[in-house]
């Protein structure tokens, strides 16, 4: 079984020496894989730093880092301080995911939790196909009363495809909100405003990496 005890020992854990604004979409990211996870999602206990935390990290670091802007020193010091304890709750997440792999004795527990691996697992193969790095076409069409139908182009390194949804026009990433994340290349969104321009994207997930964004999709939705 695994050796290692602590996350420096299984994850590369470089997000702790970038800067706040580099944080935030690593977050956000990191917090919908999580929450998805088939084992940590329905079992991560309230006293470990998890998603929810995460988010709540990346949203006081955007509020308090537009504060800090115009250099006021104390505004300055608020979002330093979060920085710092945004680190703190990442190190902890890492190194409770590592502590319930060895507890469960379960090497799997350590894949697509948002952390790169330091090397690669004994078991995991090191002929595994790798996801394509240029980005794939997703296709939108009608499907009547306020739903669209979404074709995602098969990567067949592919576990799971994250979609994106923007109502209205993309005016930058905080635009686009969460779609789920989706086995199937096929899907169906429903409950959409009528007579209004939605636009989708997509990326693959898997083998612990994350493909690019898809070219965005947009539609009127009849």
């Amino acid at each position: 079984m695994l050796a290692p005890l602590t996350a420096a020992d299984v994850y590369i854990m470089n997000i702790l020496k970038k800067s706040f604004p580099e944080l935030i979409p690593w977050l956000l990211d990191t917090a919908i894989l999580q929450e998805a996870h088939p084992f940590h999602g329905v079992t991560w206990p309230d006293w470990v730093p998890g998603a929810a935390r995460f988010r709540q990290h990346a949203e006081a670091l955007t509020i308090k880092g537009k504060a800090a802007e115009n250099k006021d020193t104390e505004k300055g010091k608020e979002r330093d301080e979060e920085h710092e304890d945004t680190l703190i709750s990442i190190s902890l997440n890492a190194n409770y995911i590592v502590m319930r792999a060895l507890h469960e004795k379960n090497e799997t527990l350590l894949h697509n939790m948002g952390y790169p691996f330091k090397e690669k697992p004994a078991k995991k193969s090191h002929t595994a196909a790798s996801l394509m790095t240029t980005p794939l076409v997703l296709k939108v069409k009608h499907h009547g009363d306020g739903s669209v139908m979404i074709r995602f182009q098969k990567d067949p390194a592919a576990g799971l495809h994250q979609l994106q949804i923007c109502k209205g026009e993309p005016a930058g990433e905080d635009s686009w909100g969460d779609g789920g994340l989706h086995k199937n290349c096929r899907i169906i969104v429903r409950e959409l405003d009528r007579v209004n321009w939605y636009y989708f994207r997509f990326r693959c997930l898997g083998n612990n990496e994350t493909g690019p964004w898809s070219i965005p999709v947009g539609i009127i939705v009849t």
